[in-house]
């Protein structure tokens, strides 16, 4: 393989690197709430990782390796699997999780936005610990929408390359200037709306520290909480309307803010993907709505209108926060949120799933096939926002979705061997694979997964960075063709 190992290492360094620099808010977060020993074991974290990735960067910063295809398959894997790895040291180092497979479980489910965990009562964590916790999410969300943006359509296996439909390149180190205005404005946007929500959270009586957890498990939807019943522990309808708004805007693909910089209102207009998020949600809220309705569950205190929106959008956004006890809920309104973490949320943004352009490509290709069937001579092409869809494209979205579906099954039966119920086991491997962390039954709305055997905890982490990163990145480094020399 052209790119050598020494480059993929050379990269490592640097991520790690980046990543103990991110860990010297929790070190001064612990100093101030008096967590010593939790200051102690991340600083222990920050200065390895410094170390040995300055070292690895040093060593190996004179290779220069042009990068295919194939290759940057390996390096996105290495780079979330040692983000994982890298970030389950200050769990480890502080002896606030002292299983490593636990450590590496919980590092993973925040990298790859997530939010399940194997923490019983987060509330018993320290604040440090937890706000490196919600770090990683939204480092996760941000190294999602770098991938996304920068260098999945050059992969062809992202929603945006199903949007743009442009031919996949070859090579994936070239970067250009569009892409890099394209990318810098998405990660401004990113950050400044971020601060936006911590600003608005704090408004609506939020403590500064929680408003920035919340905050940051909202825009990069990986939902992580400090509090064990997460939003359920805040009153008023004013926090629970921010976060919907926000959780909404994470679900929207951020290319589209820059196109509405260039297009005004049309960029969303003109845009089948959005639209169909927008009545996709719609649609969801009112058959959650009816269906709470209908049972009367819970309906003799007032909200449940508004704990039908919340959690339709906290689902199809894969953000994971919980505004009610959904687990009493109907089984018709819970299997509505099964097919929406089925779904997901825009490509190029911080939600998961198997994204709403696929969803809308697949759907016309149904359709399609029905009109093939009645009009058999008429060459009829599949279109997605007025433009012809390449047939190696609609392939694609065809392909991903079936290896979804072997994926949930393969999962369901490893959740299997733990002796629960079949329908937790499928339900719970949908949720970890679309990353959005709440679960039904067993395992609660909470995501708890600390009563799981290693081998299912470990094979869980790669379903979730497996589905972090479109499947196919992770599963094409199994192929015995993969690591032929070209």
């Amino acid at each position: 393989m052209r790119c050598t190992f020494g480059a993929l290492f050379k990269i490592v360094g640097v991520i790690t690197v980046v990543l103990s620099v991110a860990m010297l808010p929790p070190v001064l977060v612990c100093v101030y709430y008096g967590e010593n020993h939790a200051a102690s074991g991340i600083f222990h974290a920050i200065w390895v990782g410094a170390i040995v990735g300055m070292a690895m960067f040093l060593l190996l910063h004179h290779i220069h390796k042009a990068s295919t295809v194939r290759d940057g398959y390996l390096l996105l894997a290495a780079i979330w699997i040692a983000a994982s790895v890298f970030g389950a040291f200050p769990y480890y180092f502080a002896d606030v999780i002292t299983n490593p497979i636990d450590a590496f479980f919980e590092s993973a489910s925040g990298f790859s936005t997530t939010g399940a965990t194997v923490f019983d009562d987060v509330e018993s964590v320290p604040k440090g610990i937890l706000l490196w916790r919600s770090i990683t999410s939204w480092l996760g969300g941000a190294g999602i929408l770098v991938f996304a943006v920068a260098l999945m359509p050059s992969l062809g296996v992202n929603g945006t390359s199903v949007a743009e439909w442009d031919k996949p390149s070859v090579r994936i180190d070239h970067i250009t200037p569009k892409i890099m205005r394209i990318f810098l404005g998405v990660m401004i946007s990113y950050s400044i709306i971020t601060l936006v929500e911590v600003v608005l959270l704090c408004i609506g009586g939020m403590g500064l520290y929680d408003s920035f957890i919340h905050a940051l498990g909202t825009v990069s939807t990986g939902g992580f909480s400090n509090y064990n019943d997460g939003l359920l522990h805040f009153d008023g309808i004013f926090i629970r309307v921010v976060i919907v708004f926000f959780m909404l805007i994470a679900g929207t693909n951020f290319t589209m803010f820059y196109s509405f910089s260039r297009r005004g209102i049309r960029a969303f207009t003109e845009d089948t993907e959005y639209i169909s998020y927008l009545v996709i949600l719609l649609i969801a809220f009112a058959l959650i709505f009816a269906g709470l309705y209908v049972s009367e569950t819970g309906w003799s205190h007032t909200g449940e209108a508004a704990n039908a929106a919340f959690m339709t959008v906290s689902t199809l956004t894969t953000t994971g926060f919980v505004s009610d006890n959904y687990i009493i809920w109907p089984a018709f309104a819970q299997m509505i949120m099964v097919l929406l973490m089925f779904i997901g949320g825009c490509s190029s943004s911080t939600s998961s799933g198997n994204k709403v352009v696929r969803v809308v490509v697949l759907a016309k290709l149904v359709y399609h096939g029905l009109q093939t069937r009645l009009h058999p001579n008429v060459v009829k092409p599949v279109k997605l926002n007025r433009k012809d869809l390449p047939n190696d494209t609609v392939s694609a979205v065809s392909n991903h979705m079936f290896l979804f579906a072997v994926v949930v099954f393969i999962g369901a039966f490893v959740m299997a061997f733990e002796n629960i119920d079949m329908v937790d086991c499928f339900t719970a491997t949908i949720s970890l694979a679309s990353n959005v962390g709440t679960c039904f039954g067993y395992i609660g709305y909470d995501g708890d997964f600390e009563g799981f055997s290693s081998f299912t905890k470990i094979f869980m982490s790669f379903i979730m960075l497996a589905g972090r990163l479109e499947f196919y990145t992770i599963l094409v480094l199994f192929t015995p063709g993969f690591w032929r020399a070209n």
